[in-house]
């Protein structure tokens, strides 16, 4: 799924739990993109001085100016003439994140749009292209800045790791997650409970090693995926939703090896590591290399995407494979064109494989290691298996003791490359965010049955803050749910036919369980 960032303006995607990239980076990428914007319509930043024959940018649009906030996120924007202000808040602390002027109309409508209420805007930018994706996040006009940012304003731009001690960043920390976290209930967590007894020790004096392990120590009771905590000095810390294949690796090489698990990381050598990930690596190796047994001949395998998407067909039955929900297009400052240049990619690699698929008698979709991305990519691949349009998911932020209002996500069929055969649809608890959005909408198709595991349990976007020593934390902060308004976080979504995925037994007899049992529904 995405982060959802707001200290580089105007952008978003869905959380990468591997790579730790994106189902949702909102507040950093919402500067990036913006600043991005002003340089390609020739207009500077605030670190510019126009030249005396530069022109001043036109006026942006009323219909924009004003302050803005966006319900459930925190977020508030003030558009003036040619200038926007992004602030993040709680009820206490206010976080200027980015003052930037010389902008006009075309910058902010790179990012912005306007709905069929004068006083909503909807942020599209990183959600989807222009023309394609999922609803966007909805601002509402505002008379005034939040109060808190009245009142306490922190420049994030202009702030000394300094200027706050371990127990005031500590506080902050607290109250975002408060205010924010998508569900306490679902753990049965006492945050209070839990902030005292993690932080109650924490001293003006406390180091920023103190602070980060009193914040990771708060992660363990939500064992959410995407929350998480990364420090400038490198420190990272999260807990999964469920236990992910590599873990599960781990344990398995700790049994082989005769060490308890989990191991004593004092017991940890560079050789012992490296050890470890060479049995990972080779494992990992290995899964492919039983897959690739399924085809005629590995010389029938088509590659995408440097792999990304992988697909093959034999004796009447294809197989698609897709690892990732991001990642096809070059990296760049503007969220509008990547995403852009990744639908039309997408679109392509898809067009190939259905193609090259379109007289199979059954096919099977395995997304069993995908561990996200952006929604919109789901949604286009979703839309290859479509015959009509059709509610696939819903979604909604918490906003305080409630929740924003419930948009619908509806998936047209696509006009390219389809495949309205019988499918199977693989996953297991290592298809994450982005991938569990793409499993909520397949679920939906009567052509469809799940077989593998449920998945991992992490459907929300992220919604990341960055603190005033330069810590960085991320939170689950939305509801996805199903068409039935069934809610899977934590739990991941259940399939129809349950089979193990890659056990250490399947290992050994060089079969795929889930692919075994696809193909035997398929032949039916």
């Amino acid at each position: 799924m995405m982060h959802l960032r707001f200290d580089k303006l105007f952008t978003l995607t869905k959380c990468d739990m591997m790579r730790n990239t994106m189902k949702n980076r909102f507040i950093n990428q919402f500067a990036v993109t913006l600043l991005t914007a002003a340089v390609l319509v020739g207009c500077g930043s605030n670190n510019k001085e126009r030249t005396a024959n530069t022109p001043a940018p036109d006026p942006i649009s009323e219909d924009y100016q004003g302050v803005w906030v966006a319900p459930g996120y925190g977020l508030s924007v003030n558009i003036g003439t040619d200038s926007a202000k992004i602030y993040q808040y709680t009820t206490d602390y206010c976080f200027l994140t980015l003052d930037e002027s010389e902008l006009d109309t075309t910058n902010v409508e790179r990012l912005l749009r306007k709905t069929d209420n004068v006083d909503e805007l909807e942020w599209y930018s990183g959600v989807g292209t222009a023309t394609f994706g999922p609803p966007g996040y909805f601002f509402e006009r505002a008379s005034s800045l939040p109060d808190s940012c009245q009142t306490d304003l922190i420049d994030l731009n202009d702030v000394s790791s300094t200027d706050y001690d371990a127990t005031d960043l500590f506080a902050m920390y607290s109250q975002i997650f408060e205010e924010y976290y998508v569900d306490f209930e679902r753990n049965n967590v006492n945050w209070a409970d839990t902030i005292q007894s993690a932080g109650g020790e924490l001293t003006s004096s406390s180091s920023n090693e103190q602070l980060f392990a009193a914040m990771a120590n708060t992660l363990a009771p939500m064992a959410d995926s995407h929350n998480y905590i990364t420090t400038p000095e490198g420190l990272s810390h999260k807990v999964f939703t469920k236990p992910t294949l590599i873990e599960n690796l781990i344990e398995e090489y700790a049994t082989l090896n005769g060490l308890a698990y989990p191991i004593d990381p004092q017991i940890l050598t560079q050789q012992l590591v490296d050890s470890i990930n060479g049995y990972i690596v080779d494992s990992l190796e290995y899964q492919w290399d039983i897959v690739t047994g399924y085809a005629a001949s590995p010389d029938d395998i088509r590659y995408a995407a440097d792999g990304r998407i992988r697909w093959f067909k034999n004796e009447g039955l294809g197989y698609l494979y897709v690892s990732s929900m991001l990642g096809y297009s070059e990296v760049t400052d503007d969220e509008l064109a990547i995403t852009t240049d990744t639908l039309q990619k997408v679109n392509v690699i898809l067009d190939n494989a259905l193609n090259d698929l379109s007289d199979v008698e059954g096919l099977i979709v395995d997304v069993r290691t995908n561990d996200g991305g952006y929604d919109f990519v789901s949604m286009a691949i979703a839309s290859r298996f479509a015959q009509g349009e059709y509610h696939a998911f819903s979604k909604q932020a918490r906003d305080g003791n409630g929740r924003t209002p419930l948009k619908d996500v509806y998936i047209q069929p696509s006009t390219r490359a389809t495949y309205h055969g019988s499918i199977v649809l693989l996953t297991s608890s290592n298809t994450v965010s982005a991938a569990e959005t793409f499993t909520l909408s397949m679920a939906q198709l009567p052509n469809v049955q799940l077989v593998g595991e449920a998945t991992h349990g992490a459907l929300s976007n992220v919604l990341e803050w960055n603190l005033p020593n330069g810590f960085e934390i991320g939170m689950s902060n939305e509801y996805y749910l199903s068409a039935n308004g069934d809610w899977f976080e934590g739990e991941g979504i259940p399939v129809d036919v349950a089979v193990p995925f890659f056990t250490q037994e399947q290992r050994e007899q060089q079969v795929d369980l889930g692919i075994e049992t696809a193909v035997h529904l398929l032949l039916q």
